[in-house]
């Protein structure tokens, strides 16, 4: 007689089977073949063999250069560290620099040229010859009307392609060499506008710096140099509490720096000028600064001229700013009392490496401020620094000035050479698209991934990647000295890369122009014998560890060794010369005009009633989009949640609510520009009818081959100052 099954002996029959699973080799051999399948994809490295070795060098990644030790086996990397006895990056590495030997495997590099097809959203990658490719480019800048420029823009100036960029240029009719909108630097960079007369680079010496004023600035995630803010926070605690320095952070997002800062001050959007303003009303009115000083040199701070700069921070009461900025009175006036009392005091903007820019105006009342706080040239302020030697041939045949962006006519440039250069910063697509010739604009990209912007080019001629070609690292931005230091390859580039500067040669040869002969090396050889001739500054040497005068070198040639070594030559401490005489408004006559249109903010008029929101896109430099990361590094994102995925966003609760929208759930993001799908997050620290979205990289490091993978700056509107930080917005449930 055979006995009804009951649940429990489906219960037994089933445990008995998983018990023995186990026990078999099945399942087990099958996680072994995914694990050999994963591991051995064509973008997998493959190990070598043969002793471990130690190389030095340094991170070319983004424009900090940090000097880097690489452990090697064959010749081959398979780990980095930083350098803790470096007087730059005092062995800090962040993680794009930890994992920065895997960008020459990633999945989107490209190995050959490749002329780019598109179609909607897509692209189409056809391989062609390098000496097609440029035989084409140069048919279309030989056929560019009398109107239309040729243009290169440079994501880190100061290196030596860029004088062979301007060269080239000068060679061309309606040439432009452009710089990416500014960024770390972009406060410096205003300061140099305000004066009659060149002063010569200009730096920080946050070093002696007691009171910071940063409005936006990342300084304390991944701003400058990470590892010399991070020196300075450990040297820190060996100051007397009134010797140390205390950030104050002016910024919408409650972000990494405004969470570690001594006080954040959380600013509606779009009205840091109108703070600014304040603060420097509050300064004047109290007579907190060197008036007679100030009556000397500026030109535009007089009594009873209705166009001074007296009289636009008189718009600027403390009453009417906190209405505008949502910073109440008393912390207005509390603010300015302290930076114009502790001092020496910065005041500091440059922006979110993904939320763009400050704008003009913002950038100019803050480096009024600074002027006001009569920082120039004292120690823990902003100091003067040397020029970087170069040969005389060189700087002679450079005859093209940079230009920004934003000052290039609309639909003007008929071809474009994208550097492969990265800033670290993102650079939106569709800021790009409105400077081109509709239709007849040709894009080259120089990157060594079909990636970001790159997928927008009408021809890829990929470049090196990290650490497969030697590299310059120039002074980076807010450097109180000058450096220089040499990125040496650590690996070998595929056949099918092209260095950047053989191919402007090539080039020029196509379109009939003379450039100077010579490798690269060569030319940075001749950089190199002219800081050696220089005489001054000092040489890191990895041989002693120590910083000695640099003609302890002993030749241009021993010197050229060092720094292919993973040295670094550090300029002497320069010093600032009598300060020319400087405007307040910026040298533009509507100066006055556009700063006092800030009283009210950058939103103006209020928002309409179809976009209620205010979009506010943010990111990490480096990982914005444009360069790649390891895929290794989707840890960090997907895994830890210690970094934000790309597009996803983050809203305030009782804002999310009323909008019938829900934590962890998808939305669609609307602006005049179009729409987004985005991940909601709710977060209490997000101000009410902010919106703040993460702008990349993609959620698993990579993104499709063929199809274009747009950030939420696609539908990020672009101020005519080429700014995007701001955005009139909706969002809804899917």
């Amino acid at each position: 007689m055979v006995r009804n099954l009951e649940r429990r002996d489906l219960f037994k029959l089933a445990g008995g089977a998983a018990v023995g699973l186990a026990f078999t080799p099945a399942p087990w051999k099958l996680l072994d073949d995914l694990s050999i399948w994963t591991q051995n994809g064509p973008w997998i490295p493959k190990p070598l063999r043969g002793d471990i070795t130690t190389r030095f060098s340094v991170c070319a990644i983004c424009p900090a250069g940090c000097a880097l030790r690489a452990q090697c086996v064959g010749g081959q990397p398979f780990s980095l560290f930083g350098m803790a006895e470096h007087p730059l990056s005092h062995g800090t590495l962040c993680p794009l620099g930890f994992t920065g030997h895997h960008l020459a495997y990633h999945p989107l590099r490209a190995v050959k040229p490749l002329r780019l097809e598109h179609n909607d959203a897509a692209v189409n990658a056809v391989p062609i010859s390098r000496d097609a490719a440029i035989a084409e480019i140069a048919q279309a800048i030989q056929s560019k009307a009398a109107d239309e420029t040729i243009a290169v823009i440079d994501g880190r100036p100061g290196r030596t392609i860029s004088l062979l960029y301007r060269q080239f240029l000068a060679g061309l009719p309606n040439g432009v060499y452009l710089r990416e909108p500014s960024g770390a630097g972009a406060t410096l960079d205003t300061l140099q506008a305000l004066f009659e007369k060149p002063v010569g680079p200009l730096g920080l010496d946050l070093e002696n710096t007691r009171t910071l004023l940063s409005f936006g600035a990342p300084i304390l995630d991944g701003w400058g140099t990470p590892g010399r803010i991070m020196n300075l926070e450990r040297n820190q605690s060996q100051l007397d509490a009134g010797q140390r320095l205390r950030i104050i952070q002016i910024e919408t997002r409650q972000s990494r720096t405004a969470l570690f800062a001594n006080h954040w001050l959380p600013i509606k959007p779009g009205t840091e000028s109108a703070l600014a303003l304040g603060l420097a009303n509050v300064i004047v009115r109290e007579k907190l600064f060197d008036e007679p000083a100030l009556q000397r040199n500026a030109i535009d701070f007089k009594q009873g001229d209705n166009r001074s700069y007296l009289d636009l921070i008189g718009q600027f009461q403390p009453e009417r700013v906190a209405e505008t900025t949502g910073i109440n009175q008393e912390t207005i006036v509390a603010t300015a009392r302290e930076a114009a009392q502790r001092g020496p005091a910065i005041a500091l903007g440059g922006g979110d490496p993904g939320g763009g820019p400050l704008g003009e105006a913002e950038e100019i009342a803050i480096a009024g401020l600074n002027l006001l706080l009569g920082n120039l040239g004292k120690p823990g302020g902003i100091v003067g620094r040397s020029e970087v030697p170069t040969p005389a041939e060189m700087r002679a045949a450079a005859a093209i000035s940079p230009s920004e962006l934003a000052a290039i006519p609309d639909h003007s440039i008929r071809v474009l050479i994208m550097d492969a250069a990265e800033s670290g910063n993102a650079l939106p697509w569709t800021l790009i698209e409105k400077k081109l010739v509709p239709e007849r604009a040709v894009v080259v990209s120089l990157s060594p991934y079909l990636a970001g912007n790159a997928k927008h080019a009408h021809y890829l001629i990929p470049a090196p990647a990290h650490l497969e070609s030697l590299q310059e690292i120039p002074t980076l931005d807010g450097a109180e000295c000058s450096s220089f230091s040499l990125s040496a390859p650590l690996l070998t580039p595929p056949d099918g890369a092209t260095e950047p500067m053989d191919f402007v040669r090539s080039l020029a040869t196509a379109a009939n122009i003379s450039l100077p002969g010579g490798s690269a090396a060569d030319l940075l050889k001749s950089r190199v014998a002219a800081i050696y001739q220089n005489g001054q500054g000092e040489i890191f040497a990895l041989a002693d560890k120590k910083l000695t005068e640099i003609k302890e070198a002993g030749s241009a040639e021993k010197l050229w060794d060092m720094l292919k070594g993973g040295g670094c030559w550090i300029d002497s401490k320069g010093e600032m010369a009598a300060l020319p005489r400087f405007s307040m408004l910026g040298k533009s006559s509507q100066g006055f005009e556009k700063l006092s249109l800030t009283v009210k903010g950058r939103l103006q008029p209020p928002l309409p009633g179809e976009y209620p929101l205010v979009l506010m896109p943010f990111g990490w430099r480096g990982a914005v989009g444009n360069g790649q990361v390891s895929p290794l590094m989707s840890k960090l994102y997907q895994e830890s949640g210690l970094r934000d995925i790309g597009n996803q966003a983050f809203i305030n609760p009782d804002t999310g609510g009323a909008m019938g929208l829900a934590d962890g759930e998808q939305a669609v993001i609307k602006t005049q520009l179009g729409s987004m799908t985005v991940k909601m997050r709710f977060d209490l620290a997000v101000m009410p009818g902010v919106l703040h979205v993460a702008v990349g990289p993609a959620p698993n490091g990579t993104e499709s081959a063929k199809e274009i993978a747009e950030n939420i700056l696609k539908i990020c509107q672009i101020e005519s100052d080429s700014t995007w930080r701001v955005t009139p917005a909706q969002a809804r449930k899917v």
